[in-house]
C-alpha cells in the first residue's frame, strides 16, 4: 500500500492543490467520469487526471510530491512525470474537481 502522507512536508514552498470537496469519480469506458458539486458539471479524465485525484484523496499535494507519489505506483521516474502533472492542474481546476490553496493555508497543513 502506498503512503501518501510520506515527504509531505518536504517543499512546503510549492504551490499547494487540494481535491474539491464532494468530487466523485468513476471509471467510464476507457475514460473515468469525474462530477463536481462546486460546477455541478461531469468531465471525462484520462488515468492521469483520476490518478492525481485518487491521490488527493488523502490530503493536499505539490508536484514534486504528486510526482513521487505517482512514480512509486508506476515504475516510471519522477521528474518523467512533471509536464504531465502540471497539465492536469488547470483542467482540473478549470472543471472544478481540484483548487489551488492560499500559501498561507498550506502552511497550516
Amino acid at each position: 500500500m502506498l503512503d501518501f502522507n510520506r515527504g509531505r512536508e518536504r517543499f512546503p514552498l510549492m504551490q499547494q492543490y487540494a481535491r474539491v470537496a464532494g468530487v466523485l469519480v468513476e471509471p467510464f469506458e476507457h475514460l473515468w467520469a469525474a462530477y463536481s458539486p462546486a460546477t455541478g458539471e461531469t468531465a471525462l479524465l484520462n488515468d492521469e487526471s483520476a490518478a492525481i485525484l485518487e491521490v488527493l484523496e488523502s490530503g493536499a499535494s505539490d508536484t514534486s510530491f504528486m510526482c513521487s507519489t505517482l512514480a512509486t505506483d508506476s515504475g516510471l521516474e519522477p521528474a518523467s512525470l512533471v509536464d504531465t502533472v502540471e497539465t492536469c492542474w488547470p483542467r482540473m481546476i478549470e472543471a472544478g474537481l481540484v483548487r489551488k490553496l492560499h500559501p498561507d493555508h498550506a502552511a497550516q497543513r
